[in-house]
């Protein structure tokens, strides 16, 4: 089976190809703008280094989120169209579950679970915990969004702490909950299309193009002005 999958949830977009389980190519670009103009690109840049067309994708992967709204939005319309158009299969793993992937091997002991944070702005985190075994992921907390004065609740133990969250709020982590985070240089900070095509394969979970939904965990922007919400400063 042959995989495109991409992730633009966060400010890394990505894009690879898998073929029956191994790694064809990979590509990826740190951008503060939209990833829009940029994904096309980088999808013919990795058909044409594996020599392959879009006829030959067998399923279309994607980041589901959370993360930024317009990015998983890019990511996902793209591999929806592109599955609409030839008539294939799509898988949608969620963005705090490829950081647990990438951040599998740096685990402390192999029994540690890895919590993973995605900046959700507004003094706010999508977070999740997980446990690995083997190439497996499993959720151990389901992604939820907490506000950063709340984290020392949601931490119980030290635990290895993962994902863009972590520099978003990094000088108040430090200061009110730095003996419950775990940080190593083996850390991957942001989500990629690998670990979306690598967990789309260990899944083996295939849907309709008009079956599958991205992963918002919280009201956009204008919703949140519209009725009213605000976000408490630290």
């Amino acid at each position: 089976m042959i995989i495109l999958s991409c992730d633009t949830s966060t400010l890394l977009g990505s894009v690879a190809i898998h073929k029956d389980g191994q790694l064809l190519v990979e590509k990826s670009l740190m951008r503060q703008g939209s990833h829009s103009d940029a994904l096309n690109l980088l999808i013919k840049d990795c058909l044409d280094q594996a020599k392959l067309n879009l006829n030959n994708i067998d399923l279309f992967a994607t980041g589901l989120g959370p993360g930024s709204f317009t990015g998983i939005r890019i990511s996902f319309n793209t591999m929806k169209t592109l599955a609409m158009t030839f008539a294939k299969p799509m898988a949608g793993i969620d963005s705090l579950k490829s950081l647990a992937y990438l951040n599998r091997n740096a685990r402390p002991t192999e029994n540690s679970e890895i919590c993973c944070a995605i900046n959700a702005f507004k003094n706010m985190l999508y977070i999740a915990t997980y446990k690995i075994e083997g190439e497996s992921v499993f959720e151990t907390r389901p992604p939820q969004v907490v506000r950063v004065q709340e984290l020392n609740n949601f931490l119980q133990t030290p635990i290895l702490f993962v994902g863009d969250g972590y520099f978003a709020y990094e000088n108040y982590l430090k200061t009110h909950c730095g003996d419950k985070l775990i940080r190593n240089e083996n850390i991957h900070d942001y989500p990629t299309a690998v670990a979306v095509g690598h967990c789309a394969s260990l899944e083996n979970k295939f849907f309709h193009w008009s079956e599958l939904l991205p992963l918002y965990l919280r009201a956009s922007e204008a919703e949140e002005n519209l009725n009213g919400i605000k976000y408490q400063p630290l």
